[in-house]
C-alpha cells in the first residue's frame, strides 16, 4: 500500500503523523532509556492478500474517535522490540524460536496509551484504544503510512500503520469541530505569569539518572500488634482493595501511577493505565 490519498484532510494526516511518531518514540525511550526519532517513509509494500511474514496488532478506538487501527512489524523487527523489553543489548541475538507477539502487543498497548493522551488535547475529548487481536485487518485501509524509528544504540524498526474509514471520518469531524469552537478561534487575553527558573530545569537534568525505589501496592490494612504476632503459615490478611481495583505504583512512598498487573517473561509487571504529567510526577516526589 502507499501513502494516504490526496483528498484526505491534510490536518488529519499531519495529526496522525505527529501523534503516532511522537508516541512511538516516547514509549521506546521509556523502555530503553535512549532517544529515538521517527521518519515517515515514502511508501510501504506488503504481500498483497497473502499473510505477511510479521506481526499484526489491531486496536479499536472509542469515545471521541471511533474505528479501528492496525500496526504491522516484520518478524525481524518484532524480535527487536522483544529484545528492548528484555533489556538486551542491540548486538545480542534474541531467541528466534520464541513468539514475540505478546511483546509487540505490550509495546503497542503503551503506544496507544500515549497516543490517547496526545489525541485528547487535539480533539477536545477522550480517546480510548482497546486491543482487538493479532489478525490482519479485514477492512480496506482509508489511511496509512510507514515509520522508520531509530535510535543511536538501537537498530531501526519499521512500523506500518493503517486505519479504517471510520477512524479517519471521526478524526476529520473532531478537528473541524475544534477549529470552529470559540476557544480555538478567539484567543483569550492571557496574563503572563512568572517564568519557571531555567536553573531548576538544569538541576533536574542532573538528577534524571538517579535510582529510586519503586514499589507496587496491591492494598493496605491497619493491624494490631497482637494480630501481627499471631500470623503464621496459612494466615489470610484481607486488604482494602477489590480485585478489579488498579494497583498503585509508589516511588519514594508517593503514588505516581496506577495500572494492571501483567506477567511478562515469567515476571510480574505493571501495565500503566493512569499516570499524571511529568511535572505532576516530579511535584509529587518533592518532600
Amino acid at each position: 500500500m502507499t501513502q494516504a490519498p490526496s483528498e484526505l484532510d491534510e490536518r488529519v494526516m499531519k495529526m496522525f503523523h505527529e501523534v503516532w511518531s511522537s508516541s512511538i518514540c516516547q514509549v521506546l525511550k521509556q523502555i530503553s532509556g535512549g532517544e529515538f526519532e521517527a521518519r515517515v517513509m515514502d511508501s510501504i509494500t506488503t504481500a498483497g492478500n497473502e499473510e505477511p511474514a510479521g506481526v499484526w496488532v489491531r486496536f479499536s478506538a472509542s469515545a471521541r474517535l471511533t474505528g479501528e487501527i492496525g500496526f504491522f512489524v516484520s518478524n525481524t523487527d518484532a524480535l527487536k522490540l522483544l529484545g528492548l523489553l528484555r533489556g538486551e543489548a542491540p548486538e545480542q541475538t534474541t531467541d528466534p524460536s520464541g513468539d514475540p507477539r505478546e511483546a509487540v502487543a505490550e509495546v503497542f498497548r503503551r503506544i496507544t496509551g500515549a497516543a490517547s493522551t496526545a489525541l485528547k488535547s487535539r480533539t477536545e475529548g477522550d480517546v480510548r484504544f482497546v486491543f482487538c487481536g493479532f489478525e490482519p485487518p479485514s477492512w480496506k485501509p482509508a489511511f496509512g503510512f510507514g515509520l522508520e524509528v531509530s535510535g543511536p544504540k538501537t537498530q531501526p524498526v519499521q512500523v506500518l500503520l493503517i486505519s479504517n474509514e471510520g477512524l479517519v471520518k471521526t478524526a476529520t469531524a473532531s478537528l473541524a469541530t475544534f477549529a470552529a469552537s470559540p476557544s480555538a478561534s478567539e484567543p483569550e487575553n492571557v496574563v503572563a505569569g512568572p517564568t519557571p527558573a531555567v536553573q531548576e530545569k538544569e538541576n533536574l537534568g542532573l538528577l534524571l539518572d538517579m535510582e529510586l525505589e519503586a514499589t507496587l501496592r496491591f492494598g493496605e490494612r491497619e493491624m494490631l500488634l497482637r494480630e501481627i504476632l499471631n500470623l503464621n503459615s496459612g494466615s489470610v490478611v484481607e486488604l482494602n482493595r477489590r480485585v478489579n481495583d488498579p494497583v498503585e505504583l509508589l516511588v519514594c512512598g508517593k503514588v505516581v501511577a496506577k495500572g494492571d498487573v501483567v506477567v511478562l517473561d515469567g515476571n510480574y509487571a505493571l501495565r500503566v493505565t493512569q499516570v499524571g504529567s511529568p511535572a505532576d510526577r516530579i511535584s509529587s516526589l518533592r518532600i
